[in-house]
């Protein structure tokens, strides 16, 4: 299990997409997974307060862990800055523990996003859920095959 940042270029190409995190001071650290031959990367982040996430640390009710819903398709290898972060190693030790959790997890995340969208394209009328609504997946339907 390993942990990077995303690049620069990453943020340049992608910076004007409201639901791609950002930050000003540093880039977030991200978890990659392969999953049905695309990679994402998912972001570490703190204060989670929606369910589509794994927690790893709740001490003083930070939520702190992986957030699916802002998870990201690297569509180019440049798109991952090289060098390799570290994390806490109790946080480490927890994702490493649940690793088979996590992409389950996710697995199911993405499958679950893809059923709402391909529902909304053959029905506009239903409303947008949340899911959908908030997750940094809505900019990369034609990796997912949810647009040719």
């Amino acid at each position: 299990m390993k942990f990077y940042r995303l690049s620069a270029a990453f943020y340049r190409k992608y910076c004007q997409f409201d639901e791609i995190l950002t930050k000003e001071n540093r880039p977030y650290y991200v978890l990659l997974l392969e999953l049905d031959g695309l990679t994402y990367a998912i972001p570490l982040r703190s204060h989670i307060t929606h369910p589509h996430c794994f927690i790893a640390d709740n001490t003083a009710g930070l939520n702190s862990g992986v957030d699916y819903s802002k998870a990201v398709v690297i569509t180019e290898k440049q798109f991952i800055d090289s060098s390799q972060v570290t994390i806490r190693q109790n946080e480490f030790n927890i994702y490493k523990k649940r690793e088979y959790h996590i992409r389950k997890q996710f697995s199911s995340y993405v499958a679950h996003y893809k059923k709402e969208v391909r529902r909304r394209l053959l029905n506009p009328t239903i409303p947008i859920s949340a899911l959908c609504r908030f997750s940094s997946l809505k900019y990369f339907h034609k990796e997912l095959g949810l647009q040719s």
